[in-house]
């Protein structure tokens, strides 16, 4: 009972000291030009495309999310990264063990005349049980532990940025997919013209009624169409591999149920409004900017870190156990015995590591620090840039589909008057190569319209949630 309450009692004194103990310096972010807002409890929007309301989309990212061995590979450095501080963790509780053995020694005369034996070799048998505790005097087990805690956090950001990166890509692939497939569709549409206008011409011309020149003209733009179909359906067929390669599969199988006749005007009828104005507390949910504060945090803990170790560290140990020259008599009560103690190190002379460590800590921290500042005026102006992209390409689709309008309705006069004789063939062809050209400019700007909201939502973090004033 008496060895029970000293070992209570030696756990009374740690306890004690541990909260007398000195602790690491508390981390403070760096100052700088950020709002202070709710936002950066926020997590990163995981389903930000559905802010195009595109059933094919949503299919396609949730297959590349499965599929993805780059995220794969993140979330497994994440398990590491929990699995490493819960190690750290550990460290700053009580380890406990059991020990056994049995050997035969041989003592000294002197030994045994001390000891009053009477032979000088004998069998000890023993068990025990072990207690041992580092008090954290000056708050190095503490600062790992954050240090182990930060890192982790570092390592769910970083997954984020990869979920984020490739859903983006994801969506770009998908929509420039979604744009060949359109370019197709206007050229097919032209090339059909051309095939009934040649053949028109063919039937005339054998007939005497229409020149060679004027066959051979339009010969050559059914031929350049044809060209230009080709041409198209190539670089389709790229992009669909490119998005194959995101998804881990033929985007075909996926894509095929969707209307296709529509064009590209099923995508773009409701596009995502934008708000004004970005609060800048939105930059602190990017998982790039979470990444390196966690990044300055674990390297301000583990510069605390390496001071503490330069101070002394203190151990309590305790062991209760039973010990006897005889195996039958091992667990009688008069073979128990115990002990306890604690031991003071420091460190004399290390030929200057650890004051070296230190200033490498203090180095990494600054770093650190400067990698974290510029990643943050990096965010501002990657925000200000995909905000006045999204408005500009918003206003050149608009612009392109004005001009589309136009020259629609100057092919349908031309191609009026061209019937009624008022207009010559070359000045009909050049109209309706405008249009063509035009329809292929607003396939493109509508493109650009929608990879610039792909840009704002990635440079966000993954998208915006309104608030209440919102709007």
């Amino acid at each position: 009972m008496n060895t029970l309450i000293s070992l209570a009692s030696v756990s009374a004194a740690a306890a004690l000291l541990l909260a007398a103990c000195g602790g690491p310096a508390a981390f403070e972010r760096p100052a700088m030009d950020i709002p202070d807002g709710t936002a950066r409890s926020s997590p990163v929007g995981k389903n930000w495309w559905f802010v195009f309301h595109d059933g094919t989309l949503n299919r396609l990212e949730e297959k590349a999310v499965e599929y993805n061995r780059d995220l794969v590979r993140a979330s497994a450095l994440v398990d590491r990264a929990a699995a490493m501080a819960a190690e750290t963790g550990a460290s700053l509780k009580p380890q406990a063990g059991f020990q056994a053995e049995g050997k035969r020694q041989e003592l000294s005369e002197g030994e045994c005349y001390m000891n009053n034996l009477p032979d000088r070799a004998r069998d000890l048998w023993g068990m025990s049980g072990v207690l041992s505790y580092e008090v954290d005097l000056w708050g190095r087990l503490r600062a790992l532990t954050e240090e182990a805690r930060a890192d982790l956090l570092a390592s769910a950001a970083a997954r984020d940025a990869v979920y984020l990166r490739l859903t983006a890509e994801v969506a770009s692939a998908y929509i420039n997919v979604r744009t060949w497939e359109e370019k197709c569709l206007i050229i097919r549409h032209v090339h059909a013209s051309y095939e009934q206008t040649c053949s028109m011409y063919e039937k005339r011309f054998v007939q005497g009624q229409y020149p060679e020149l004027a066959l051979r003209r339009v010969q050559a733009e059914r031929a350049k169409t044809l060209a230009q179909l080709k041409l198209a359906e190539n670089e389709l067929s790229r992009a669909e591999s490119a998005l194959a390669v995101l998804v881990g599969d033929s985007p075909r199988q996926i894509m095929a149920g969707r209307r296709l006749s529509g064009g590209r005007e099923d995508l773009l009828a409701s596009p995502p409004s934008i708000p004004a104005g970005i609060p800048g507390d939105m930059i602190e949910r990017r998982p790039d900017i979470c990444e390196l504060e966690a990044r300055l945090k674990a390297a301000f803990y583990g510069k605390e870190a390496a001071r503490a170790d330069r101070l002394p560290s203190l151990v309590l140990t305790g062991r209760l156990g039973q010990v006897s020259t005889r195996l039958e008599d091992l667990l009688s009560r008069p073979s128990r015995n115990y002990d306890m103690g604690a031991g003071i190190l420091q460190t004399l002379f290390d030929g200057g590591r650890k004051r070296a460590a230190v200033r490498a800590a203090s180095a990494e921290c600054a770093a650190a620090q400067a990698a974290y500042e510029q990643a943050v005026l990096n965010a501002f102006r990657e925000i200000r840039d995909a905000l006045v992209e999204r408005r500009k390409s918003a206003e050149a689709y608009e612009a392109s589909r004005d001009e589309v309008t136009c020259l629609r309705r100057s092919w349908d006069i031309a191609s009026k008057q061209y019937e009624a004789g008022y207009l010559g063939l070359m000045d009909a062809l050049d109209t309706h190569r405008n249009l063509l050209s035009g329809e292929l400019d607003m396939a493109d700007a509508a493109q650009m319209r929608l990879n610039a909201i792909v840009k704002f939502c990635k440079a966000l973090g993954g998208g915006w949630q309104r608030g209440p004033d919102s709007a």
